[in-house]
């Protein structure tokens, strides 16, 4: 084979895994995780009357706490360590969220949504009946929407955060506790308390995926920042459970948190989830990689409602019977530890002689037609993967379906995840040759089924409005130009396909679509999938950042231009060309 640059460290045996479980290292190692006490406390500041919901300013130095015993928002200055004002919120306020240039109140006895002004003045009018219990809203919000549960009434509503209206609402199971919902608005998790379930809702098209089995109790989850797993807490039975969002199946547990275990939080990187015991006065850490109870923080009593603070870093913790908001914060070795991500010649610069800059290579796939065509067939693939001799091979698979992929594969030498299974180069390249070579597979794409199914629809509907009959021509003729475009040059061959002209060939037909349709295809737009999986590509580059190894990026040939368009802005890889590899494969 050809030079290549030396890796800095030793290749290890084949090791393959989720973005999730790729984990810093810190210092002062635990017996069970390898790591020290990952939280201390910071501030306690006495805030009011059985503290429920928090929110914070969009420079994170206000928090807004909804007292539910006051009837009052205490608006905290958290440098000060004080409320500094107290607004009238009405009955029984149990959360808010900012609805534009104001805020939306949750009525928890009153059955409505109350909208308070900027200085926290109620709205005359601005009174929203959405059944009785309204709780805590989703801790985000996606494209100009967020969520919130009513209790007794078993429903999840859909709030515009413009306006704040609820505009529909889906049915859920018994006694719904706050919702926890996907990056891209496509699922909503909703733990069930009476019913012991979570249920999974599809957002983008109004209907139940699943109801999970989970656990006695459940009051509330979350999810972690890959999108993987969601994390919910069991106040019945004193335990996590683990749901991947995918399958849907339960993954694991984490037995003996604290009494009544409450609400679940997944700050920062996502190594850590904390979680508030109800039922007593403490806080138990979890590292999600071990899966084991690694701290207990005593913060005051009844800690019922926990919060990521914006930095991503702190987490703030509501003490209904206590009356105090608690802030917990990293201990210096995690905030300055091995998680810290630098860029370009910076990383450089802090690693010294060790860096070496990553090699990347973009091979553009043609998923089916590796089947039948002569010249960039399947052998034609495991050839090229042979050359280039990765040691990270970046997928188009989501990153909540490989596990089961890779099970099924290590326990039957077949694959039947449905996702997985389509594309011909995982099923008859990757996966054998990880019986051959050396390499880790690292799932990245932001694709999910409701996010399919919702543009599938949409575009047969397009194409099917007289009213839209202009520019659905127009978005044919674009299509037909661009096939004319690239057949021009020459079809299936990849030394075609890799090249400049094939990418603005196909990008003649994809402008169109952009234009026309990804505002309202939302995560199923062009540019908004095309962002999502490379924001997973990113995050899987920026932690390997100067190892001097080899990625391989697989995706399909038309998402090959926004990539490298991409990785031309990074100054610490070096892109190769393919041509090279495929000269070798010709020499031999």
């Amino acid at each position: 084979m050809g030079s290549r640059m030396t890796w800095n460290r030793a290749r290890s045996p084949l090791v393959l895994t989720a973005l999730g479980a790729l984990m810093p290292g810190c210092s002062e190692p635990d017996p069970v995780t390898g790591s020290r006490e990952p939280y201390r406390v910071g501030a306690a500041i006495e805030v009011g009357a059985a503290p429920h919901g928090i929110r914070f300013s969009g420079d994170g130095d206000t928090a807004y706490v909804a007292l539910s015993g006051d009837g009052q928002i205490a608006v905290v200055d958290l440098a000060a360590g004080s409320v500094v004002a107290r607004w009238e919120a009405g009955d029984t306020p149990l959360d808010l969220v900012r609805v534009g240039d104001g805020w939306l109140v949750s009525q928890f006895r009153d059955s409505t949504l109350i909208k308070l002004d900027p200085h926290g003045a109620v709205v005359p009018g601005a009174v929203w009946s959405v059944g009785s219990g309204p709780s805590l809203f989703s801790p985000g919000e996606v494209r100009g929407e967020t969520w919130i549960t009513t209790e007794f009434a078993d429903r999840l509503w859909v709030v515009d955060t413009e306006s704040g209206a609820p505009v529909l609402s889906h049915e859920t199971g018994d006694r719904p506790y706050p919702a926890d919902v996907m990056w891209d608005g496509s699922h909503a998790f909703v733990p069930n308390l009476d019913a012991g379930t979570v249920s999974v809702i599809d957002l983008l098209n109004m209907e139940t995926d699943a109801t999970v089995e989970v656990c006695p109790g459940p009051p509330g989850g979350a999810l972690t920042p890959d999108q993987v797993t969601y994390v919910v807490a069991c106040g019945g039975s004193d335990e996590l459970v683990f749901v991947n969002t995918a399958s849907f199946a339960v993954t694991g547990r984490v037995p003996e948190l604290g009494p009544r275990p409450f609400s679940v939080v997944v700050p920062g990187d996502g190594r850590h989830a904390l979680v508030n015991n109800a039922g007593g006065s403490t806080v138990s850490v979890v590292d999600l990689e071990a899966r084991a109870v690694v701290q207990t923080i005593e913060v005051g009593e009844q800690p019922i409602v926990v919060r990521a603070h914006p930095d991503g870093e702190r987490v703030f913790v509501a003490n209904e019977v206590a009356g105090t908001l608690v802030e917990l914060v990293p201990t210096p070795a995690e905030v300055a530890g091995d998680g810290v991500l630098i860029s370009g010649e910076a990383a450089a610069a802090e690693a010294g002689p060790s860096f070496a800059p990553n090699e990347v290579v973009v091979l553009g796939m043609i998923h089916g037609g590796h089947t039948t065509s002569e010249v960039f067939s399947l052998q034609v693939v495991r050839n090229l993967v042979r050359e280039i001799d990765p040691d990270y091979w970046l997928t188009e698979i989501p990153p909540n379906r490989w596990d089961r992929a890779w099970a099924e594969y290590q326990a039957s030498g077949s694959v039947e995840e449905p996702r997985v299974r389509r594309f011909p180069e995982y099923m008859d390249a990757l996966f054998p040759l990880t019986r051959e070579l050396e390499f880790q597979v690292i799932p990245t794409a932001g694709w999910t089924a409701p996010m399919s199914d919702f543009r599938a629809a949409y575009l047969d509907a397009y194409s099917r409005d007289p009213e839209r009959a202009e520019s659905w021509a127009e978005y044919q003729t674009a299509a037909a130009a661009s096939a004319e475009a690239l057949a021009a040059g020459a079809g299936d061959d990849p030394r075609w396909i890799h090249t400049d002209a094939y990418d603005e060939a196909y990008d003649i037909r994809m402008q169109v679509y952009s234009r026309l349709f990804d505002a309202d295809l939302g995560p199923g737009g062009w540019d908004a999938i095309n962002a999502s999986h490379w924001a997973n590509i990113e995050r899987a580059l920026d932690r390997h950042r100067g190892e001097g190894a080899r990625f391989l990026l697989t995706y399909g040939a038309g998402h090959k231009g926004p990539f490298l368009r991409e990785l031309r802005r990074r100054d610490d890889i070096v892109l190769l060309e393919v041509a090279p590899f495929l000269d070798r494969l010709e020499g031999r």
